[in-house]
């Protein structure tokens, strides 16, 4: 099996051979491990070691190939631990720090690299969606996905966005504004969506989460406004006021369940306001085999445990 050119992308050439020997399929893969020294681990359905092994010039010369010889472009993100690279993929990056100014640090001698694929998996909100309206206003609910780390918050997030701009059946399209942090959610490059969040869909990329609504709600006039990982009070504090202001919320958090996140210090004025309407939450089993579970704002229960999957 010669493995996915897709993946031989994040290779310079004098190092794909190692990888076509493997036979490595794109579609399967979560996360490439390449630490110094060491073989190299691939994350699919289960963990994967390789028989390749880089040393610290492999690794200066792979990364100097995904920054296409160009290290200094990257310096923001560097400063954040990773580079976004064309797809969408992110290249979470550390080995020996050194400071960058403002008390912030940049790996100066890169030792360990997480490549993080970004996939598509459109329609895989089509079974949420119905939940997710006013029946009678035909807008969506202030929803939050509460999901723990490795289950597919974002990409759930990504196609719920997809599903409010474009429209589904019963219910019209809207303009929805994102605020992309990290580039995770349309795989900004250089600000280019290179995933599908839908046709009326406006993207915000690098600012926090606070900049990014407000200048969303003050130029944008969404109807939802979509960010990923409430991590912070001010973060939540933001939601807040773009609520208040008359835009509706998709957002997601790390948690197990409402109850876990109820102990969370930055939640308190959200749950408190009853400002979630519905809340989405995701879970995984040891089989890597993925559930939602959809509840209303007084935490009822309105559908039961079910797969998360694309429909056939």
């Amino acid at each position: 099996m010669v493995t996915d050119n897709r993946i031989l992308q994040f290779f310079p050439q004098g190092l794909r051979r190692d990888w076509e020997r493997n036979g490595v399929n794109f579609d399967r893969i979560q996360e490439i491990r390449l630490r110094v020294n060491q073989p190299v681990r691939v994350l699919s359905e289960r963990e994967h070691r390789l028989p390749i092994i880089y040393g610290e010039r492999e690794l200066e010369e792979i990364f100097r190939y995904l920054c296409h010889d160009s290290v200094y472009a990257y310096e923001e993100e560097r400063k954040q631990g990773y580079i976004t690279v064309e797809g969408g993929h992110r290249i979470g990056i550390t080995g020996e720090l050194t400071t960058a100014g403002n008390g912030r640090f940049i790996a100066k001698y890169i030792r360990y690299m997480n490549i993080r694929l970004a996939h598509e998996h459109k329609d895989i909100a089509k079974k949420i969606i119905q939940y997710l309206y006013h029946t009678q206003q035909g807008i969506p609910f202030n929803t939050l996905i509460i999901s723990p780390p490795g289950v597919g918050k974002t990409t759930l997030l990504r196609d719920t966005i997809r599903l409010f701009s474009n429209g589904v059946e019963g219910y019209r399209g809207c303009n929805v504004g994102v605020i992309d942090e990290r580039g995770e959610i349309a795989g900004a490059y250089r600000g280019s969506a290179m995933l599908d969040c839908g046709e009326r869909t406006d993207i915000v990329t690098g600012g926090d989460k606070q900049q990014g609504i407000s200048i969303l709600v003050r130029t944008f006039a969404p109807r939802v406004i979509a960010i990923d990982e409430i991590g912070k009070s001010t973060d939540a504090e933001a939601i807040f006021h773009a609520g208040v202001c008359g835009c509706n919320i998709l957002a997601t958090i790390h948690g197990s369940s409402i109850e876990d996140i109820q102990h969370k210090f930055e939640m308190e004025r959200i749950l408190q306001s009853e400002l979630i309407e519905r809340f989405v939450v995701l879970s995984m089993d040891e089989k890597m085999v993925r559930y939602f579970e959809i509840y209303d704002r007084k935490g009822n229960q309105i559908c039961g445990k079910n797969l998360l999957q694309v429909p056939a």
